[in-house]
């Protein structure tokens, strides 16, 4: 089996427009533009279950506001220009940092299993979408809000 046939089961949903995508990266270029990414940032990474990713570029994000508020507090069009500019870093590199990830994550469990079987369960498992996570991340966000506020 070709990577590509586990790069398809490991995407799962939506598997025809990211191949596309990914096999564009594998000629050169890393910009392809994704509303999904565009549009939902960092709950794009938890469905497409980039958990590490999601993190990092939640808390870039927090960081990056904190430090414009700090530096120009008087200046709310910075902070609208900065999420404009990470909202377009998402829609075009979103694409390829899911590209990225695929990749090594399906090199990590075709190296670690050896039935074929398994690993077309285990590449689906480890793949696909989850709006568990979202909405988790969700929850814990509006958890942490709350607390911050009745401190």
């Amino acid at each position: 089996m070709d990577n590509w046939e586990l790069y398809r089961i490991f995407v799962g949903k939506n598997w025809q427009y990211y191949l596309d995508r990914f096999k564009r990266f594998e000629e050169g270029g890393s910009v392809s533009w994704n509303w999904s990414a565009f549009l939902f940032g960092v709950l794009w990474m938890f469905y497409r279950k980039m958990y590490l990713y999601g993190v990092l570029g939640f808390l870039a994000t927090v960081f990056l506001n904190v430090l414009a508020v700090s530096l120009f507090p008087d200046n709310p069009l910075l902070l609208v220009g900065l999420q404009v500019w990470l909202w377009i870093g998402f829609g075009a590199f979103g694409n390829y940092i899911y590209y990225i990830f695929v990749k090594e994550k399906v090199a990590g469990i075709k190296e670690a299993l050896t039935s074929r079987e398994n690993l077309e369960v285990v590449l689906a498992e480890e793949g696909g979408t989850s709006t568990t996570a979202v909405f988790l991340f969700l929850a814990v966000l509006f958890l942490v809000e709350f607390l911050i506020r009745i401190n």
